[in-house]
């Protein structure tokens, strides 16, 4: 059987500390070192899973064969006074990359999130080393920044709010680049196809940010409001009958 028509199983949780056991956290940490260059797993891991015991943690974990071959990690970080801002971290073994989709997840998850705090304000900023994850949350995703239109002024004061020691794109001027120390394990040709891509939302990435491949990362940003569930809804549904 080819591995890409093998099914993954997945289990969720709410991530605390000793949540999992250490030969589960010792194939995270595999999964982490295969998945970038230029990095210290250890610190990585602490940042994204273990830093600030207030931040709520949810986590996804893929399975084969009762091996975690990928995760999805979302942090919501509600000290921020005029928002909660939702992070993310996920990766996959080489072999399973672009199989499993982390957005079902994603969506479900900040989904919950809105829910049950309906008058306060989200906001999902992700930093974005590939362009292939990028494009799987804009073209799903209805409001997503930075896009193809001009950018306004609340973008460029939201951006210099979230990303204040960031870099500036020459591409749109805004502050939405950010130097993170480490680089997706892309091969060359690879991230030559990137570069040559004709799909828009890669050929955006790629325009915003041209030096993904030397540890400068997109900050995307996703506002989580009624309209955007609504838009994307519809977003998907026009996909879903309109494109294979």
């Amino acid at each position: 059987m080819l591995r890409h028509s093998i099914k993954l199983t997945h289990a969720d949780l709410t991530y605390r500390d000793s949540a999992l056991d250490d030969k589960k956290v010792c194939q995270l940490k595999h999964i982490i070192a295969k998945s970038f260059a230029d990095i210290d797993v250890d610190a990585y891991f602490e940042y994204y899973f273990e830093q600030d015991a207030k931040v709520k943690r949810r986590l996804r974990l893929f399975f084969l064969d009762c091996n975690i071959v990928g995760y999805c990690l979302l942090t919501f970080d509600d000290s921020h006074h005029h928002f909660c801002l939702v992070g993310a971290s996920a990766a996959f073994l080489p072999e399973h990359r672009g199989q499993n989709s982390t957005f079902a997840f994603s969506l479900s998850e900040v989904f919950k999130y809105y829910l049950r705090n309906p008058l306060r304000r989200v906001l999902y900023a992700d930093t974005m080393l590939s362009p292939a994850m990028f494009r799987a949350m804009a073209k799903n995703i209805a409001q997503v920044y930075p896009n193809q239109t001009p950018p306004d002024r609340a973008i460029a004061e939201l951006y210099n709010e979230i990303n204040s020691e960031g870099l500036i794109s020459a591409e749109n001027g805004l502050r939405c680049l950010k130097a993170v120390g480490r680089k997706t394990n892309y091969s060359n040709a690879e991230i030559a196809r990137f570069r040559e891509s004709q799909k828009a939302e890669i050929a955006l990435y790629c325009r915003v940010n041209p030096n993904f491949d030397k540890g400068i990362a997109l900050v995307t940003i996703i506002p989580i409001t009624f309209t955007q569930f609504v838009l994307t809804l519809k977003k998907m549904i026009w996909r879903a009958v309109f494109q294979k």
